[in-house]
């Protein structure tokens, strides 16, 4: 970035200055709240009342984590951002699942009375008609509108595909049977080096990735050739899938 910005000469002499851990740190939380004011900023500004979209998940260390992201309008236009990220330490109940964003309000001077609308995803607690996160928030703000993850409801309808339509699909075990052997990976990766191909590899999917699966056939299509051509001669089971 500073030699983008400044040069190369100037990029050679901040890169003489030792930094320790501490220092990177403090600049990281540093420009994390400058970004967060600015976003503050917009969202006093904005015409209109901003939503939520909160996401509860687990991270490797097998904590809970809530996502908070806000969408405002700014300029006419519509944007959105990355709000807060916090540990839910003991339960994941609605109550405190709701208590970060409590709390995160009044650290900053906000309230529900300017959110018009929150978005959550599919697990359970947010979905109870009376004990839900949707049914904690409308008893301290009924004003707002609730909704769930479309996306997640795309992903069940793709279960219930028509015939022809769910043909296609068989071809993520096409790319999952090629992904599992390292060894046909290595030798299909080589084909593509030889022939020239924009990708040398397939992606990945599976159910728990499961936005992925729009990315996995587009993959498949670019480098159809190369994997009819590799599936032909390695007499794969899936090599009829590409025949027509």
């Amino acid at each position: 970035m500073v030699n983008i910005m400044l040069g190369k000469e100037t990029e050679v002499k901040l890169s003489q200055i030792p930094l320790s851990n501490g220092t990177i740190s403090d600049r990281i939380e540093d420009m994390s709240k400058d970004i967060l004011a600015q976003v503050f900023v917009d969202l006093i500004s904005s015409p209109a009342k901003f939503s939520l979209q909160l996401d509860e998940t687990t991270d490797v260390s097998n904590l809970s984590q809530l996502a908070v992201l806000v969408r405002y309008v700014k300029d006419d236009v519509l944007n959105e951002d990355f709000l807060f990220c916090k540990p839910l330490t003991t339960t994941t109940k609605a109550a405190e699942v709701k208590k970060p964003v409590d709390n995160f309000f009044k650290d900053n001077n906000l309230s529900w009375d300017v959110v018009s609308a929150v978005r959550s995803d599919r697990v359970p607690v947010t979905l109870g008609r009376k004990y839900g996160f949707g049914a904690v928030v409308k008893a301290d703000a009924p004003h707002i509108i609730l909704t769930h993850c479309i996306l997640h409801r795309h992903a069940l309808a793709t279960k219930t595909l028509p015939p022809k339509l769910a043909e296609v699909l068989k071809i993520v075990d096409c790319v999952n049977c090629m992904q599992s052997s390292a060894l046909r990976h290595r030798i299909f990766s080589e084909l593509c080096k030889e022939m020239g191909s924009e990708f040398e590899v397939l992606l990945y999917h599976s159910n728990i990735r499961w936005l992925s699966r729009g990315q996995v056939l587009n993959r498949v299509f670019a480098v159809r050739v190369e994997l009819a051509l590799f599936l032909q001669e390695h007499q794969q089971c899936h090599a009829d899938c590409f025949k027509n």
